[in-house]
């Protein structure tokens, strides 16, 4: 799961605009997205357990018709890091669902993971709900760690 997520986070940073160097005093030209309906936002991210966990200043990228939507938050084998995506994306092949008009998705239709104070976590895929908003801009979570843990949160795009 953890490759997963340090795959998912360079994938998602190449979606990103990225600036080119420029030799004159001309500003930088963006280079294209590699998708021209990718939207991005700011993200965050509430994690529940014993304690609370927070993140924020993400990014959040849709699929091509909301099949999909990514948060991606920190780097992955940073000391914080949170990553979540739901539906049918190139990061989740075995997805069957899209994530376009929301509803409630689990088991190979949602991947939940993060790093907080450096130690790395993943959502067991089995007990893993999400509830995804219409709009996509806000859901909730709930699940298991592997060693039972409950988990709880939210998240915003």
């Amino acid at each position: 799961m953890i490759a997963f997520a340090a795959a998912f986070a360079v994938a998602l940073s190449a979606c990103g605009v990225a600036a080119t160097p420029s030799t004159g005093p001309a500003s930088p030209t963006p280079v294209p997205l590699p998708e021209a309906s990718f939207t991005g936002g700011t993200g965050s991210a509430r994690l529940m357990l014993p304690a609370r966990t927070a993140w924020d200043a993400g990014s959040c990228t849709r699929g091509v018709d909301d099949a999909w939507l990514a948060l991606n938050i920190g780097f992955p084998n940073g000391d914080e890091y949170f990553g979540l995506v739901v539906g049918r994306s190139p990061y989740t092949p075995e997805a069957t669902r899209v994530a376009a008009k929301g509803g409630t998705f689990g088991g190979d239709d949602a991947v939940i993971t993060w790093r907080h104070a450096g130690a790395a976590a993943a959502m067991d895929p089995g007990g893993l709900v999400v509830k995804l908003e219409m709009d996509l801009s806000l859901g909730s979570f709930t699940g298991k760690l592997p060693d039972g843990t409950e988990v709880s949160g939210s998240f915003s795009c």
